[in-house]
């Protein structure tokens, strides 16, 4: 649902972005990406509403008791997954509309490694015998991986926000 942020975000950012650089383009800029984030948030409270309602539905597809027990275990931790879900698809497509590969390439290289390393963990301790290994600790390194890209996304838009207004600053002290 969210990923319509992410595309709807490529499509109209480009349009301000490639303008020439001025105040009322800065503004412009601004004022996406904060409307970007804020129909993220109505997006992560949706679908963490959605997901905070899956025990309800769980009783339709299975019976045994083992599994209702996992589903419900790893509910609160899928919930705030969904939370900042909407923020980072938002983000996501603002940074993309404003060209900033070399960042998101970056990032993701550096999770491609991350991400892998902390789930084959999980599995090392699960298959070792640890207790309380399980899969809500599976979907809590996937937790901390959206929060961790929700932080930095957010972080490096006020970045690209400051820089804007700053070359502003500059080009007009030079005048």
């Amino acid at each position: 649902i969210a990923d319509s942020l992410n595309l709807t975000a490529q499509s109209f950012i480009p349009g301000i972005f490639e303008k020439k650089r001025s105040a009322a383009r800065s503004a412009a800029l601004k004022e996406a990406k904060n409307n970007f984030l804020k129909a993220g948030l109505v997006f992560g409270a949706v679908m963490s509403t959605l997901v905070g309602m899956m025990p309800l539905l769980c009783k339709f597809f299975t019976a045994d008791v083992s599994v209702l027990a996992e589903v419900f275990s790893a509910v609160p931790t899928m919930v705030l997954i969904f939370i900042v879900h909407g923020v980072i698809c938002a983000a996501e497509g603002v940074l993309l509309g404003q060209k900033d590969l070399g960042f998101l390439g970056k990032a993701y290289a550096s999770y491609f490694f991350a991400v892998p390393y902390f789930m084959l963990r999980v599995k090392k301790a699960a298959l070792s015998g640890a207790a309380n290994v399980g899969l809500k600790s599976v979907w809590k390194v996937f937790m901390l991986y959206q929060f961790f890209r929700a932080s930095l996304w957010t972080i490096r838009l006020s970045q690209l926000q400051r820089r804007s207004e700053n070359a502003l600053v500059v080009e007009d002290s030079e005048q």
